[in-house]
């Protein structure tokens, strides 16, 4: 646990590059593949996102890609690419894999041709693709990606990535499943702020029968670890 946001941003930039660093020098001296790494939307990451632009990292053996993402034009202001993009990765020399949108496309067919890019940029094996680090983050409903209560994407087990109308009127998503994210080497959710605090007590000390989404990114084999501030952690009973 962290004190407050802007030592959640220092201590997740430090544990990211730290993870890039080390990962990328094994896959270097291994077969030379390029590190995957699912990079967070939201307001949480931002603050972590300008600390790692300033830091000296190899980019250029990291394949970088959107957890999740709104399904508009990648220069929208709503784009999580657009913004992950302006305040890192434009910067540096990591390959960047963006959503392929188009004003024709259907949103299912702009994410079966993402999951296409995936397969084909990270490794896995006959089960499937591993990805190296997913960062996430949560909602204050407990949603985390573009995996939200009650919604049919909870339950796809045949696909990586799929598109979810989230609500209608709304821009399609597009997100990582279950099957990809508990696939990945590490897991990091970053959440931060009072107004999260019901939600990830609810995650992490569970009540109810049908547990949050986020709490969902438990259920695999993947590890995950929790970057959290004392106000987002205000309903666990932490000293």
């Amino acid at each position: 646990m962290f004190e407050d946001g802007p030592a959640l941003a220092a201590g997740a930039a430090a544990m990211i590059a730290s993870f890039i660093r080390r990962e990328v020098t094994k896959a270097r001296a291994a077969d030379g593949r390029l590190v995957s790494v699912a990079m967070a939307g939201g307001s949480t990451p931002v603050a972590t996102y300008r600390l790692l632009a300033t830091m000296d990292l190899p980019w250029s053996g990291v394949c970088a890609w959107v957890g999740d993402e709104r399904y508009v034009p990648p220069d929208h202001e709503d784009s999580n690419g657009a913004m992950i993009g302006r305040l890192l990765l434009d910067r540096t020399e990591a390959r960047f894999l963006q959503v392929p949108w188009a004003g024709n496309r259907p949103a299912p067919e702009a994410a079966a041709l993402y999951e296409a890019d995936l397969l084909a940029s990270m490794a896995g094996d006959a089960a499937g693709p591993s990805p190296d680090l997913i960062l996430a983050g949560m909602g204050g409903d407990g949603h985390t990606l573009s995996l939200f209560p009650g919604d049919e994407a909870l339950d796809i087990t045949d696909r990586w990535y799929a598109a979810t109308e989230v609500a209608a009127g709304q821009p399609w998503r597009l997100t990582a499943t279950y099957p990809l994210a508990h696939r990945a080497a590490a897991v990091y959710v970053l959440v931060s702020g009072e107004s999260k605090a019901p939600a990830l007590a609810e995650v992490l000390r569970p009540t109810g029968g049908c547990p949050l989404p986020a709490h969902r990114l438990m259920e695999g084999a993947a590890p995950v670890t929790w970057l959290v501030d004392r106000a987002a952690a205000a309903g666990l009973d932490l000293p």
